[in-house]
């Protein structure tokens, strides 16, 4: 079919007013453990460095290139496999990305010394980054959306899940086996489990909304059958299913450049809001472990084999942040939801200054890791929603791109303003500054942005059906104009 061809269906739309079916739980799993496998290789490394610093005689630059080589796989991944889900598909992608993961998280195990093993984590970086794209592009694109935005925030709230796993399995192999195997048994560990879980995604169709943009609408009709038919017992849905009219689409191939292009003209205001809200929340991320790591359990003369333990308590609190956002993106709406947990990320922050004991510390951590983590999945959600299908993943590639030049500038700041003066409140005060951003640009967004909750992909990323960009219902303020 040419790009020319205008298409109709009203699959979109079944898709979008469907009940919840049992495909719709195994799609939930399927994704949310990927995220969680994703977590656990890059928390891993925080549970045992120590261990490869004593194994390799590593110096703490040597510590810190490991962290920079991460995230600029990341970065790489991200935008390259963003554009290449939206290009070739998300199922080819999100398939493609485990498997690459599973291969190089098992190279790793296998790390005959630190410069293999900074090469293997660079490649399993690349796979990572692409899974926050193809992850985060796919969700919402298969569910209904009454449930869209509490369902997209499950599936992210398996990144502290997946944390706390790294924390846990770290900290038992350490009991269970020397230091020197142990480690290459957590790498390992993540590698089995993404290879199982391979085989679970083979189970999950091409999303529809791609398809149609490839215009390949008798596909996009069949899958929607098929999940369709698990809810026929539905009385609702059937008289739902009397009610739709058919909508209009043009089918576009994507170029990488006309992507980015269209990302910096039609869309550039909403693709610069989800950019701004991942540079805050990534650089108080890699921020707060920076503090844990260099300043506060240090200076509590904290064991190295206990850190894990604490990371545990710091992403269980994340965990919770997440809940939290699955249940807010619904009940208090997007905006709300956004501005509050990005207020809450910096005043979490604040509590560090009055507190010199360790629990009063690491209940601090905690509550930064529980107001970031709701900001990051309210902003995902966001981010997912307002961008249009054939930019999606091009688009939140890169926004995480950007967010990991957060996650590099916040551990190099932070050290550099900790150790020019001496006195942890100048590494809080880059912290609080790197984080700022966030609940300004949400703030903004609250004003003026688009609230999404309960309404089509189509109408909330203001794709009109002619294949042109309108303008936002919302444009008093020109930033957030669409």
């Amino acid at each position: 079919m040419s790009a020319e061809t205008t298409v109709e269906t009203d699959a979109l739309a079944r898709l979008d007013n469907m009940p919840w079916t049992r495909f719709h739980t195994t799609l939930t799993i399927a994704l949310g453990v990927g995220w969680a496998l994703d977590s656990f290789e890059t928390n891993i490394i925080g549970s045992i460095f120590g261990v490869l610093k004593t194994q390799w005689n590593l110096s703490a630059a040597q510590g810190s290139l490991a962290v920079s080589i991460w995230v600029v796989g990341m970065l790489i991944g991200a935008i390259g496999f963003g554009y290449l889900a939206d290009r070739f598909g998300r199922k080819r992608l999100f398939l493609a990305t485990l498997l690459w993961y599973g291969v190089f998280a098992t190279g790793t195990a296998f790390a005959w010394d630190y410069d293999s093993f900074l090469f293997f984590r660079f490649m399993t970086a690349l796979a990572v980054g692409g899974e926050y794209s193809a992850v985060t592009a796919t969700m919402g694109e298969f569910f209904p959306k009454a449930h869209r935005g509490r369902t997209d925030a499950l599936i992210l709230s398996g990144f502290p899940l997946g944390a706390m796993a790294s924390a846990g399995a770290s900290w038992l192999l350490f009991s269970w086996f020397p230091p020197e195997i142990g480690w290459r048994i957590g790498f390992g560990l993540g590698a089995v489990l993404a290879l199982f879980f391979l085989w679970v995604r083979r189970a999950i169709p091409e999303s529809p909304r791609w398809l149609l943009q490839q215009g390949r609408v008798a596909e996009v009709e069949a899958i929607v059958d098929a999940v369709a038919a698990t809810a026929k017992g539905s009385a609702a849905f059937e008289r739902a299913g009397r009610r739709y009219a058919s909508a209009r689409f043009v089918p576009v191939k994507p170029s990488f450049l006309r992507n980015l292009r269209e990302l910096g003209t039609g869309y550039r205001r909403r693709c610069g809001l989800a950019s701004v809200l991942n540079f805050s929340q990534a650089a108080v991320v890699y921020g707060a472990l920076a503090l844990m790591a260099l300043v506060i359990l240090p200076e509590m003369n904290v064991p190295a084999a206990d850190l894990p333990l604490y990371y545990f308590w710091g992403n269980a609190a994340a965990l919770l942040g997440g809940l939290v956002g699955a249940v807010s993106v619904e009940a208090l709406g997007r905006r709300t939801s956004l501005l509050v947990s990005y207020s809450l990320t910096v005043l979490a922050i604040l509590p560090l200054y009055a507190f010199t004991t360790l629990p009063g510390m690491v209940f601090s951590y905690c509550l930064m890791q529980f107001g970031v983590t709701w900001a990051y999945i309210t902003a995902y959600v966001i981010a997912a929603e307002i961008l249009p299908t054939r930019l999606r993943a091009t688009g939140l590639g890169v926004s995480v791109a950007i967010g990991r030049v957060g996650a590099m500038l916040a551990p190099l700041l932070l050290t550099a303003a900790y150790q020019s003066t001496g006195a942890p409140s100048s590494a809080l005060i880059v912290l609080i500054m790197l984080a700022l951003p966030g609940p300004i640009a949400a703030a903004m967004w609250w004003l003026w942005g688009e609230e999404t909750r309960n309404v089509s992909l189509e109408e909330g990323s203001a794709e009109a059906s002619d294949g042109r960009v309108p303008r936002a219902r919302s444009v008093r303020f020109p930033f957030f104009a669409a």
